[in-house]
């Protein structure tokens, strides 16, 4: 049978047709596909920009504290890196940064060092868990956890047989023998609930090395962990008077009550754990993005900042050998190496 004229041509027009409709779907997918591209080059552009702004603010918090070393020798809340600062504004991004005093808080990490268990150290960390009405056992468990050996400190036992007993994770059953590197771990350690770490958390920190308590900065409820029978009640005196006048060196301190009782035998013990400036800060950084519509993108990133001298560890040795009251003397007229040891990125805000 022959098709007609009429017949091809429509033949042909249905044929274009469906060319068209095929190309137009297929442009569209291209079009949908390019456009996925282009806002997932747009998203991972604005996450790099972020992180730049994040290391910008690294940068800022590192230029505030040098700043500020060449003001002064002590590190209190009358410093600069204490006060609120505004947002540092690049275009439709902006940067805040908070700096925390670690050293206004105990080093758990000060527990074992140098190859030795800190006896000093440890008394201190046991007033400040009766302090906050917690077991005293717990200073114990952690320094096991840090000290090299696989012996109960003090006791003999086997610390895998012991500290199975009661563990509420596997990993609890084999001590790591290494230092912390966060606060969050002490949940592996027996005896630390996820209840008694919240009660803990204002008052420690996880800093990999020796760092003394600033006198200048801590919490009443630290400063009365340095003596028996202290309360944080006696303590608010000397916070309030060092609110008015800066404690210059450690023998201030001495002079106050109730330090001015303290035996000589003592304070020379205590004198390694105290100073009256930092070694270590910790920077809150939040970047945000307010290029879109709605709510503004954000990143968050906690950095840890050394602030150390090339003879720290010498003058540690000099106090732990009773030589040097004060382990920042020695150094004021050295220049302060400041750099970042750590740093973790996060999604939220997290707590400071």
């Amino acid at each position: 049978m022959t098709m007609t004229a009429d017949s091809q041509r429509g033949v042909a027009l249905l044929t274009i047709l469906l060319l068209v409709v095929s190309i137009t779907v297929v442009a569209g997918a291209m079009l949908a596909s390019q456009k996925i591209a282009i806002r997932r080059s747009g998203l991972l552009f604005n996450q790099d920009q972020l992180l730049q702004d994040i290391e910008a603010g690294q940068q800022l918090a590192i230029t505030i504290i040098r700043a500020d070393d060449k003001l002064n020798d002590t590190d209190s809340a009358q410093d600069i890196w204490a006060q609120p600062m505004p947002p540092y504004t690049l275009g439709v991004h902006s940067i805040t940064m908070e700096l925390r005093d670690e050293a206004s808080r105990f080093n758990i990490n000060n527990l074992y060092h140098d190859g030795t268990a800190d006896t000093n150290a440890l008394a201190v960390f046991q007033r400040l868990l009766t302090q906050l009405n917690l077991e005293p056992e717990i200073a114990i468990a952690v320094l096991d956890w840090q000290d090299a050996d696989n012996e109960v400190y003090n006791d003999g036992g086997d610390e895998s047989v012991l500290y199975s007993q009661s563990a509420s994770s596997s990993a609890n059953k084999t001590l790591p023998n290494q230092p912390l590197v966060s606060i969050d771990q002490l949940q592996e350690v027996r005896g630390v609930s996820a209840e008694t770490l919240a009660i803990l958390r204002p008052y420690i920190t996880a800093v990999p090395y020796f760092l003394p308590i600033n006198v200048n900065t801590a919490s009443p409820v630290l400063l009365a962990a340095l003596m028996d029978e202290v309360t944080p009640k006696q303590m608010q005196t000397l916070t309030d008077l060092r609110a008015q006048q800066v404690l210059a060196s450690v023998d201030d301190l001495w002079q106050l009550p109730p330090f001015i009782s303290m035996g000589t035998e003592e304070r020379k013990g205590m004198e390694s754990l105290l100073a009256v400036d930092t070694r270590a800060f910790r920077a809150l950084i939040t970047a945000t993005d307010s290029t879109g519509v709605g709510a503004a993108r954000q990143r968050f990133a906690t950095v840890l900042i050394s602030k150390t001298s090339a003879s720290s560890d010498d003058d540690r040795d000099d106090n732990n050998n009773g030589n040097n009251n004060n382990a920042s003397e020695s150094n004021n007229n050295e220049a302060k190496t400041v750099e970042v040891i750590s740093q973790r990125l996060w999604t939220f805000r997290p707590s400071f």
